[in-house]
């Protein structure tokens, strides 16, 4: 396959993934915003704000929606991340599925009109579910109606990183707004359910322990769990199952998979106590985000930039190919 053509699937597998993320982002914190004194509210628009380098002095509701949703030029904007999706749709259209370039056209036209009053006027709760539905929408029928091969392999490769490094984004927006305390207390609780939240996570959790919120076993359940499809270890174990699909053995390739095996035996290697208790939570998460910066970067490498070396330079002789004069 080109590298062109496996740069564009990987780039809409991200742009996708992405726009989910930033949208149940904003839903949890503005269901949050219902119950939160003023101050509070403050505290954790200034935490997404500064997570995703969005610029704004004094950032509020209506000021992160005209950047994470409506801006054109934000990397993070949905808005944005659907239009470039729809753009990779497009140009790869003989490498996905008919059903997924109608999802991605339709969506595209149905976002590129907004603004924050339509928003308001759908409902911000009702907007960032259609957001989430489409995502879900999109990566369900890539499973369903394309061929398991390097063309699903490099679109699942960019939504699995994305997902990796967004799971280390949240854990930073939530530690920066309350701290992730463990006292107990009802607010720290709330906290916790919120991070549950970001990620689709809290049924789930709900289902494998019990209904109460543990910040322990919150932080094991989103790094450690292996059954939870959007933990940290469940999303480097699936894309180590990606690369099978794509690799072709080189040196790069196969550093790219050692490396990534690492990451999993670091993270099972975690003790969640001892982060909270120690207060090492930043300097694990701060560890953690750079390894996956890395493991970016090789992917980078191992698959979207060519290595072949430069044509040596032709010797030519003094006065060679002159055509003398009669």
């Amino acid at each position: 396959m080109l590298s062109r053509i496996a740069r564009g699937l990987y780039d809409l597998g991200r742009s996708v993934e992405r726009a989910q993320n930033v949208a149940r982002i904003l839903e949890v914190n503005h269901k949050m915003n219902l119950e939160r004194s003023a101050l509070e509210d403050g505290e954790i628009w200034s935490a997404i704000a500064d997570s995703f380098s969005c610029g704004l002095e004094s950032p509020d509701e209506r000021s992160l929606y005209g950047v994470l949703v409506l801006s054109s030029h934000h990397p993070y904007s949905v808005c944005r991340c659907i239009a470039e999706a729809r753009e990779e749709g497009r140009a790869m259209r003989e490498h996905i599925s008919e059903e997924m370039w109608l999802h991605l056209n339709r969506a595209h036209l149905d976002f590129q009109v907004l603004t924050f009053d339509s928003v308001v006027s759908i409902g911000r709760s009702e907007f960032n579910r259609q957001v989430e539905v489409f995502a879900d929408a999109l990566h369900g029928l890539a499973d369903d109606s394309m061929i398991r091969g390097p063309s699903w392999a490099f679109l699942k490769l960019g939504k699995l990183m994305e997902r990796a490094l967004m799971v280390c984004r949240i854990l930073e927006i939530r530690r920066k707004a309350s701290g992730l305390g463990v006292s107990g207390g009802p607010v720290d609780v709330y906290q916790w359910q919120a991070l549950l939240r970001s990620l689709a996570g809290y049924e789930p959790y709900r289902r494998a322990y019990d209904a109460r919120v543990v910040p322990s076993r919150v932080l094991e359940f989103v790094l450690q769990r292996r059954e939870f499809p959007r933990s940290l270890s469940c999303s480097l174990e699936e894309m180590r199952g990606a690369f099978l699909v794509v690799s072709s053995g080189s040196a790069l390739q196969l550093e790219l998979e050692q490396r990534t095996i690492r990451i999993l035996e670091d993270l099972r290697g975690y003790d969640v106590e001892q982060m909270l208790n120690q207060a090492s939570f930043d300097v694990d998460l701060e560890r953690l985000l750079s390894s996956l910066e890395r493991l970016e970067s090789l992917v980078e490498l191992a698959y979207f930039t060519s290595h072949r070396p430069a044509s040596a330079p032709i010797s030519v002789a003094p006065g060679a190919g002159l055509v003398a004069q009669q």
